[in-house]
């Protein structure tokens, strides 16, 4: 059945491809090849517009507006003839000084192998870094496809760069644990954005409010379909300090958990708030009937707990030219 290529509808496929990423994620083993339902989400309701807006911006930022819109105006959608999604080429971080932009990704359905070159030469053609004139795509080692697709087209391996795949099955879990006079509450208890927007950026490493995500940011993140406030923990230090943070994200129809993203306020760090935090979670992610949680990690923390290896995927990049410098 012969699939066509067409622009990506924000108002009608956010949710269809949602869906599709449902029906796919398990399709090709493990690891899993497409994205899960919460970096879908996330792209959209918070990487865009946090890219696209300072942490010090109040309102409605139109660098956000610009960032969402350049991240569904890239999208290209694949339908077969009878209408349904059987591939999606789509990036990650729609701001061209981003050291992301460049970065393809593709949603693959098992059933359509021939469409992997027409989504690479769309891909080349519409995500290409214009300052390093160049793509790039994480390719697993298990992708046998994949890896020959790009190797046809003219892409090199960076073999010194890898990306670890994780998982842990949600079975006998030890008790999350946190120092005495630490709670964990989630943003249904307390919606305060301000904080929760500064313990993210601090989290990450940035020490300046301008590089922390806007609160217009936070709460489009919080406008995501599958985004629940009471899936937002956070783990609040005695004097009221918020000093750790993780959002659970639930696939019901594979009874998937996801942990995105997880972070801790650097002076509170080494103190076992991590590890609580992340066990508070996958208790609750079992809970809501999840029999399986992946991870994206180097963190020693993952195994310690009890996630095992999938898998390691590599760059593979293509450049067309000399870059603009």
């Amino acid at each position: 059945m012969k699939a066509r290529l067409r622009s990506y509808d924000p108002e009608h496929d956010f949710l269809r491809v949602r869906e599709f990423l449902v029906q796919t994620y398990l399709a090709f083993g493990t690891p899993a090849l497409n994205w899960g339902i919460e970096r879908w989400n996330y792209a959209r309701y918070f990487v865009a517009p946090m890219l696209g807006s300072a942490g010090t911006e109040s309102g409605v930022p139109p660098g956000a507006l610009r960032a969402i819109q350049m991240w569904e105006e890239m999208i290209g959608l694949w339908e077969d003839e009878t209408g349904q999604i059987v591939g999606v080429a789509n990036i990650e971080h729609p701001v061209p000084e981003h050291r992301g932009f460049g970065e393809v990704f593709l949603q693959r359905h098992l059933d359509h192998p021939e469409l992997l070159d027409e989504m690479l030469c769309y891909a080349e053609e519409r995500f290409r870094d214009p300052r390093k004139n160049r793509v790039f795509i994480f390719v697993y080692e298990t992708d046998a496809a994949l890896r020959d697709a790009v190797a046809r087209r003219g892409y090199a391996e960076k073999p010194d760069i890898i990306a670890t795949s994780l998982e842990i099955r949600l079975g006998d879990l030890p008790a999350p644990v946190l120092p005495p006079g630490f709670t964990v509450q989630t943003m249904a208890e307390e919606d305060d954005v301000e904080r929760r927007r500064e313990l993210f950026g601090r989290a990450f490493n940035h020490p300046d409010p301008a590089d922390w995500p806007s609160a217009f940011a936070y709460r489009e993140l919080q406008r995501a379909p599958d985004y629940r406030k009471e899936h937002d923990l956070v783990v609040v230090a005695p004097d009221g300090t918020y000093a750790a943070c993780c959002i659970l994200w639930y696939d019901a129809g594979n009874r998937i958990g996801y942990l995105e993203p997880v972070g801790t306020h650097p002076d509170f760090r080494r103190r076992g708030l991590a590890r609580g935090v992340v066990l508070h979670g996958l208790h609750k992610l079992a809970d809501l009937g999840a029999v399986r949680v992946p991870m994206a990690s180097t963190a020693p923390l993952y195994e310690a707990i009890g996630f095992r290896v999938l898998g390691v995927s590599r760059p593979w990049i293509k450049t067309f030219g000399p870059s603009a410098g």
